[in-house]
């Protein structure tokens, strides 16, 4: 069978529009010249090529709610008579029952250092993305106005507070910063102010808010000292990227760390620091992987490590390295993966959300079978289903990750870091310069641009990369590219401050990466990736800096009472 992949994917659209008018229920299955194909074959229909020699198709969808739409393709003069979905739709009958795509794939066993099989070598990007100008100019008509060449796609309309639905956090006896003017009064010990990029620490290059201070904890290919007067067997590993911080023994944390590096050279690392915040330890979690870009923490204190690349995976790692690093279910055929957040509502059954940062990428949903959570959780059954925006204001979950790869290049192409607190899904795309907040439990989403617009002094212009939260009531932003490459806050009102920015040549072009904060959320660390090398991605470059504010409080904790002004 010869299939046409564009008309499909345009009736899959199509079918999801309908379906959101009728029920909340994903897309089960669809037929093609009226050959039913189940969901577990879907991922297959990606690899066939589009074009035919057969002068019609005719492609059947059955949605949710029991209905089946039908298209047909091919040679043809005729107009459509449905020009605002790009194909005719007739129901056909409807039916009661509705199944699930369940995956069940045993994942491969991972490699503590050193081995040699986690991951291939780096692939180019999959043949199965459609290209920029891949459709056949006999069935354009038949596309949705979305998927024609010359159509311009909407830009959704930002919205002015994507953080409404959370209420503020107050985590001091003093207020936090509320916005422009003046602010309440705070306790006289608090030295901090967010925004104010006025300390210059020269021999760094950078700039950091008032009340702030910085060390250097690690430079790539250099060993590390530890508290003891003793040193790591292992340099610091080179082109840093996600990282997180886990409670460790007797107080301490561990900060465990991506290697964006190319060719079986990525990997995890692990630096264990003690209760006084001194480095104690470093070791090797994971090698042998390609491009370990950011990832996420798991309830069950584990960490996901995505690897970046056409055939890259998500890999679970114990922060201790008691246990052997596994390939997760996540990564499905494999992808550009880039980070996970985890909606831990229902502590029986998390559901993981996993970021593709590829223009025709799908953001995924994975939902295990309930039961005790743990590292488990991951090797299991469960179900996937990917991010459609059906417009500017509301979204639905598919089976079908075509429709999916579709919506994502069309709304939020190239997606970044990902967080999720009080059923609100947060993410970025680095095409857009946009966040994106999607209320999970009544399906729509609001929108806001990241670049400008900060109280205070420096600017956010460039693309924005992870999102890291504290305690409390901020989002954190890291930055890719420019000159002044840096971390930023943004609160519930959706305010923005600058915590510190890079000024020195050594840095631009360069991206902030590694950000985390200790347990009590008094320390902040982050990196750079290059960090001044002379080139990108090689072992010497990145270096990992260690921020503390004077007055020993939380960095979502109150801040000084003084008067900001909006920066361009």
């Amino acid at each position: 069978m010869i299939f046409h992949r564009y008309a499909f994917t345009a009736l899959l659209l199509s079918a999801h529009r309908a379906q959101h008018n009728a029920s909340a229920d994903p897309l089960v299955t669809a037929r093609c010249n009226g050959k039913v194909i189940k969901n577990q074959d879907i991922l297959a229909q990606r690899r066939l090529k589009p074009g035919s020699k057969s002068s019609k198709h005719t492609y059947d969808a059955t949605v949710g709610n029991g209905a089946i739409i039908t298209s047909t393709s091919g040679k043809s003069n005729k107009t459509p008579s449905t020009e605002d979905q790009g194909i005719g739709i007739t129901t056909i009958k409807s039916k009661a029952s509705k199944s699930t795509k369940t995956s069940s794939k045993a994942p491969k066993a991972g490699t503590l250092a050193p081995s040699s099989s986690p991951s291939g070598v780096p692939a180019t990007q999959p043949s199965v993305a459609p290209t920029e100008d891949g459709i056949i100019p006999n069935d354009e008509l038949l596309l949705p106005k979305c998927l024609r060449r010359n159509y311009v796609p909407p830009t959704p309309k930002p919205s002015p507070r994507p953080f409404a639905t959370l209420p503020p956090v107050k985590l001091d006896t003093a207020e936090p910063t509320t916005g422009e003017g003046s602010v309440p009064p705070t306790d006289e010990n608090v030295t901090f102010r967010r925004g104010d990029l006025s300390k210059n620490i020269r021999r760094l290059g950078i700039r950091v808010a008032r009340g702030m201070s910085v060390r250097v904890v690690a430079t790539a290919n250099e060993r590390i000292n530890f508290a003891n007067g003793d040193m790591s067997s292992l340099p610091f590993h080179g082109a840093p990227d996600g990282a997180a911080v886990f409670a460790w023994e007797d107080g301490g944390h561990v900060y465990v760390s991506n290697s964006d590096r190319q060719n079986k050279r990525g990997g995890v690392y692990a630096m264990y620091f003690d209760k006084q915040g001194d480095v104690v330890d470093y070791k090797m979690l994971l090698s042998d992987t390609t491009r370990n870009s950011s990832g996420g923490k798991t309830p069950f204190n584990t960490w996901l490590s995505c690897e970046e690349y056409a055939q890259g995976q998500c890999w679970q790692v114990d922060p201790e390295g008691r246990r052997n690093p596994e390939m997760t279910v996540l990564g499905g055929e494999g992808g550009n993966y880039e980070a996970v957040a985890c909606d831990d509502r229902n502590p029986l059954q998390p559901i993981f959300y996993v970021t593709e940062d590829f223009k025709f990428g799908a953001l995924r949903k994975f939902t295990p079978v309930e039961g005790l959570a743990s590292w488990d959780t991951l090797n299991g059954p469960g179900t996937t289903e990917y991010l459609v925006f059906l417009d500017d204001k509301t979204f639905t979950w598919s089976l079908c990750d075509d429709v999916a790869r579709t919506s994502q290049s069309i709304y939020f192409p190239n997606v970044e870091g990902i967080d999720f607190k009080d059923g609100v899904l947060y993410f970025v795309s680095k095409k857009k310069l946009m966040l994106y907040a999607l209320d999970l439990d009544n399906n729509t989403y609001t929108t806001s641009p990241t670049n400008g617009g900060l109280l205070g002094s420096g600017e956010f212009k460039n693309s924005p990369d992870q999102l890291i939260r504290n305690e409390g009531d901020f989002l954190y932003f890291t930055e890719d590219g420019g000159k002044t490459p840096g971390v930023y806050a943004v609160d519930s009102s959706g305010q923005r401050f600058a915590i510190f920015e890079a000024y020195g040549k050594q840095y631009f072009g360069d991206e902030t990466t590694g950000l985390a904060f200790s347990p009590d959320g008094t320390k902040m660390y982050a990196c750079f990736q290059d960090c001044g090398c002379k080139r990108s991605g090689e072992g010497d470059c990145g270096c990992m800096l260690e921020f503390w504010r004077n007055d020993g409080r939380s960095f979502d904790g109150a801040t000084m009472n003084l008067k900001y002004h909006l920066s361009e």
